[in-house]
């Protein structure tokens, strides 16, 4: 066996589903061998690592985490859980697999959508609180309790963000401003230069060293997670997403995503609707 620990499951009670449900809870212990692969997931994991080492993988993003750290792997990506446990020192990790898109929506307003590591959390005892609750509550009570909590430790990770986001320097949060404000516009480099009176490779190897990424990377990525959201979430047609997005080249834009995600995004989209009603 590669991992032991306890499950709790709370299906859902009542005709109308939440707008967000917890339906699992627990904890793994895992072993060295121990490894979870999901083409597409339809659901969003949130984890807290209790000891231990382990790896994991968002799409083409890989994170190695630690006691402490925690991990958010949203729907409609490849997952990928390795554990780097030693014979000493099993990966003990506790984690929520939250099922909705409504999980998303929660994320991305709280700017953590495109967050899979948030390093030295010191978040244990609020996930194991769910826990907890799970030893003494009923199924019902147990409904809306996991809502919550799910609520404050997303809150609680978007404190920590932007407290941490605060110590960036002052040209950094300037540029990922610029960025973000300007996200369903066609990216320009030189609009970005002009506005931060400053050189393309001096701002690029300032936010890199900062953001562990390029400025093109770092919009790429952000256009790629809303274009999933669309995808997944409404009925506008590839064009039409690729319109909002900035992009007048609706097949260079699923090219673009097919680099980052793997497949198309007609294939996306109906691969993830195939995966949910199964």
């Amino acid at each position: 066996m590669d991992k032991y620990g306890p499950i709790y499951h709370f299906p859902t009670i009542g005709e109308i589903p939440p707008p967000i449900s917890v339906p699992f809870i627990g904890i793994n212990y895992c072993t060295p061998q121990y490894r979870n692969v999901r083409r597409i997931s339809t659901i969003t994991v949130i984890g807290c690592v209790l000891s231990g080492r382990g790896k994991i993988r968002v799409n083409s993003q890989t994170s190695r985490v630690q006691q402490g750290d925690v991990f958010l792997m949203r729907s409609g990506c490849f997952h990928e859980v390795i554990s780097e446990a030693t014979p000493e020192e099993p990966w003990v990790f506790i984690w929520y697999n939250v099922h909705s898109q409504w999980a998303l929506n929660v994320l991305e307003a709280y700017r953590l959508l495109s967050t899979i590591i948030v390093p030295d959390a010191d978040m244990e005892p609020l996930f194991r609180q769910g826990i907890d609750w799970a030893e003494s509550k009923t199924i019902e009570e147990m409904q809306g309790a996991l809502q919550q909590l799910f609520m404050q430790i997303v809150i609680r990770l978007s404190e920590i963000q932007r407290n941490r986001g605060d110590l960036l320097p002052l040209l950094v949060r300037q540029i990922k401003l610029h960025l973000d404000n300007q996200m369903l516009q066609p990216f320009h480099t030189e609009q970005l230069v002009k506005e931060m009176g400053l050189s393309a490779k001096h701002l690029n190897r300032v936010f890199k060293k900062e953001m562990g990424t390029t400025i093109y990377n770092y919009v790429l990525t952000k256009k790629v997670e809303s274009a999933k959201l669309m995808l997944i979430e409404t009925h506008l047609t590839v064009n039409e997403i690729s319109e909002q997005l900035g992009y007048s080249d609706p097949h260079y834009f699923s090219n673009l995503f097919k680099q980052k995600i793997g497949m198309r995004p007609t294939a996306f989209r109906s691969q993830f609707s195939e995966q949910e009603h199964h």
